[in-house]
């Protein structure tokens, strides 16, 4: 078992726009549009940070806050937490746009693992590359 450290504001961002193709019947985002998303941005993440392939291990306590409407604007936000010989820890959020006056809400978190893997798909130590 490796030891886990603690990374300091290594992240990555991304707006998005919900189109009709993203909503429901009810006309919010469906919540797999939005997990993808933070897949992605939390991809980004861990690649920046390990240069290397990477790949998503598991999902870890999602949980939907707020729905986002039909024309919202969102910001997808991912930070490393924690990386371990093998693994990282990504925190992931969704931020809803609500206006100039209040600012910005949080509407979906959650955590994604990644582990580092060779080009047949086997598990490798992790090494931080520092880019950005």
């Amino acid at each position: 078992m490796g030891v886990s450290i603690r990374i300091p504001q290594f992240e990555a961002c991304q707006d998005r726009l919900v189109f009709h193709e993203f909503v429901n019947d009810q006309g919010n985002l469906f919540g797999g549009h939005a997990m993808k998303w933070m897949d992605e941005v939390a991809y980004i993440a861990a690649t920046r940070y390990t240069g290397q392939r990477v790949v998503t291990v598991s999902v870890e306590r999602v949980k939907y806050l707020l729905a986002i409407p039909l024309g919202s604007i969102v910001k997808v936000q991912a930070e490393i937490l924690s990386a371990g010989s093998v693994r990282l820890v990504i925190n992931t959020e969704i931020w809803l746009d609500a206006n100039k006056e209040s600012g910005s809400v949080k509407a979906i978190e959650g955590k994604f693992i990644f582990a580092a893997v060779d080009d047949a798909g086997n598990p490798v130590r992790l090494i931080n590359t520092g880019r950005a």
